[in-house]
């Protein structure tokens, strides 16, 4: 088990580094609320998950995300290992990937993404030479979220999630509260802050610009070249 882990981390931190000087993805430009709509968003979950994908996964509207990747059971328990961080959607001529760094703003990995009509998330790692899909909706703890009673002020910190997306198991009388988010509103680019994935790109004038806030229709943005 331990074995296995090493050699995955070890790959996957491959991956990154050659992500991080690859170049050839560039940072979707800002968008208001109503084009966002088009992108993912909440969580997801993979109910036919292998060794080495992603088994949950919840993108938040402040740019964090929580997930789970699965590992390979040799012997049980074989809990899925965590992930925390922050992503960018960016894309090339053709394609468009979902680019998760770790709280320290390092790379963690790259998707290639596509949404189904029923909005299903279709999946594709670097690397990797299969497609796999995760259904819209996950469990709260997934989420990073506790169920707790439905009672008055039982998500005092913190809000509630939609039944219909952050399941508690079918119970009744519960509900998942989620852990607060950072206040994406804003009137100025020094009105964001947060931490910052390790993402720069060479502008069209030939200068380099790292990710930075943005303040774009009043919501905090994640940019590079102006």
């Amino acid at each position: 088990m331990r074995s296995f882990l090493f050699i995955a981390l070890v790959s996957i931190s491959a991956c990154a580094a050659q992500q991080d000087v690859d170049g050839t993805d560039q940072l979707d430009a800002p968008t208001g609320k109503e084009d966002a709509v088009s992108k993912p968003a909440g969580a997801y979950s993979n109910q036919a998950v292998n060794a080495g994908e992603l088994a949950t996964l919840s993108l938040n509207a402040d740019h964090t995300f929580t997930a789970t990747v699965a590992v390979e059971c040799i012997a049980a328990p074989c809990n899925p290992v965590a992930e925390h961080g922050t992503y960018l959607f960016t894309h090339g001529p053709t394609k468009k990937y979902i680019r998760l760094y770790a709280e320290d703003g390092t790379s963690i990995s790259r998707y290639q993404w596509k949404l189904s009509s029923r909005g299903q998330l279709q999946l594709e790692q670097d690397g990797a030479s299969h497609w796999f899909n995760m259904a819209r909706g996950g469990s709260c703890e997934a989420a990073g979220g506790t169920c707790a009673p439905l009672v008055p002020d039982a998500c005092e910190i913190g809000s509630i999630g939609d039944a219909t997306e952050y399941s508690c198991g079918g119970g009744l009388g519960v509900e998942c509260c989620l852990p607060p988010q950072a206040d994406t509103g804003c009137h100025a680019d020094t009105d964001c802050s947060g931490i910052l994935p390790q993402f720069c790109r060479v502008c069209d004038d030939g200068s380099t610009s790292c990710a930075h806030w943005s303040c774009v229709e009043n919501a905090c943005q994640i940019a590079t070249c102006n």
